[in-house]
């Protein structure tokens, strides 16, 4: 079996004082396999940016690693200083973010700021970088990609914009993408026209993928294997078609079932009730009990660990726990 491009182990975050350390993400473990696309939801707050920030090492202060590794290959990018990092961020591990207009530096040029990428990490001769960006944008569907690289960021349109900050995550030919959240900012036409395109260059490429979103229904043309946070947290991780098929979590079901769909026409849309958990709140348990309606004793106790529910599916939650076992049954019966 291949080993996976990325092997995140462990992973907690968070920040410490003289009084208390408070963990944001804990325990989270995943991979993501070469030529994959790893889908990663879960409402805001739940730690599905402050994951692909770890990844690419660019955590403020006063956050940092407090456990775990972040394995690219044989390299833990937890343990690399800021200059050692700056070796993979860009060119073996790229992001698009999730806003252009606060991404791009403003005062200078789409060509300036893409090729700052390709003179940094390739060594490019100065002659040859303009035309390199200018073939870029032509990849990412910009027309007239050599007036465009002299235009500034307020002179190209949201879907423009996101399209040059594919163009500049694409520059190195990174093995690894990340996208947060890639098409909040757009309107549906745009949104659509950006998810082909990124299914598109990876098609071509065989580029691997994190696609974080807040959508399900987004996940459905984009990922291969899906894994839901809440409260940083992973609470349920499947291949997309078990993941649709047949979603195990509570919390997942809720994230379903707020999918608008054609049946609800004229139907107030459903919405999980409650808010996400404040990551200072120390109150033992699953982190979703006081919004789970399937709620009981033991949730409010202890917090369930992640298992097996069945092939290749895996889900923390006591609902599918067998009795005096560890293993979870497959079925979603109570759920």
């Amino acid at each position: 079996m291949n080993e996976p491009l990325l092997k995140v182990e462990q992973l907690t975050i968070g920040y410490a004082s003289k009084r208390e350390r408070v963990d944001i993400l804990k325990n989270i473990g995943f991979t993501v396999g070469h030529g994959e696309t790893l889908g990663i939801v879960g409402e805001s707050g739940c730690g599905k940016s402050l994951t692909s920030l770890a990844v690419m090492g660019l955590l403020a202060d006063p956050l940092k690693v407090q456990a775990g590794a972040i394995r690219y290959g044989d390299t833990d990018l937890a343990a690399l200083s800021k200059k050692q990092m700056n070796r993979f961020r860009g060119k073996q591990i790229s992001m698009i973010f999730q806003e252009p207009m606060t991404s791009l530096n403003p005062v200078f040029t789409i060509g300036d700021q893409i090729g700052e990428a390709i003179r940094t990490h390739l060594d490019t001769p100065k002659a040859e970088v303009e035309g390199q960006v200018a073939d870029l944008l032509k990849l990412v569907g910009i027309p007239s990609p050599e007036k465009r690289i002299r235009d500034y960021p307020h002179q190209l349109s949201g879907g423009m914009r996101q399209r040059a900050m594919i163009a500049m995550a694409l520059s190195c030919r990174p093995k690894l993408l990340i996208a947060d959240e890639p098409t909040t900012a757009l309107d549906v036409t745009i949104q659509a026209q950006i998810l082909g395109l990124l299914h598109d260059i990876r098609q071509k490429t065989n580029m691997s993928m994190m696609f974080i979103t807040h959508d399900l229904g987004v996940l459905s043309q984009m990922a291969d294997r899906i894994i839901v946070m809440y409260g940083g947290r992973i609470v349920e991780t499947a291949d997309m078609r078990s993941l649709f098929e047949q979603p195990l979590h509570p919390y997942t079901q809720g994230l379903w079932k707020a999918i608008p769909g054609k049946s609800q026409a004229k139907q107030r849309l459903y919405n999980i009730p409650g808010t996400v958990p404040d990551p200072r709140d120390k109150t033992p348990g699953c982190r979703f009990a006081s919004r789970c309606p399937h709620a009981e004793l033991s949730c409010r106790e202890s917090e369930p660990p992640l298992l097996p529910a069945a092939a290749e599916h895996e889900v923390a939650c006591f609902l599918y726990a067998e009795k005096g076992g560890g293993r979870y049954e497959g079925a979603a019966a109570q759920s």
